[in-house]
């Protein structure tokens, strides 16, 4: 699954971000093997309203959740998302690459 940790976060640079990430990454790490499993997947940056996406995939929404306060990342709320990538087609399941993206 994926989820989204929305930051509403004053002062927010790209370098803030960018550091946030890291921790992010380095949190999914740490999860023990009983405890699910977490990948940072990249943060989109709204500068002008001062807000961070944070993108997860996740084996539920506890497991995100624990992933964003071992980081400490300044999240308002955690949501599950549904992404919709420009080249794949509705419904496509982005854990198995089709044909094409295999080429």
């Amino acid at each position: 699954m994926t989820f989204m940790a929305e930051c509403f976060w004053p002062g927010v640079t790209a370098q803030k971000v960018a550091d946030a990430g890291d921790r992010l990454r380095d949190a999914s790490r740490t999860l023990a093997p009983g405890e699910g499993f977490a990948r940072y997947l990249g943060s989109i940056l709204v500068p002008s309203d001062e807000i961070a996406l944070c993108l997860f995939e996740a084996a539920s929404i506890g497991v995100a959740a624990e992933v964003n306060r071992r980081a400490g990342t300044p999240s308002e709320r955690l949501l599950e998302i549904v992404r919709l990538d420009a080249l794949l087609p509705v419904g496509h399941d982005l854990s198995t690459p089709s044909s094409k993206e295999l080429r």
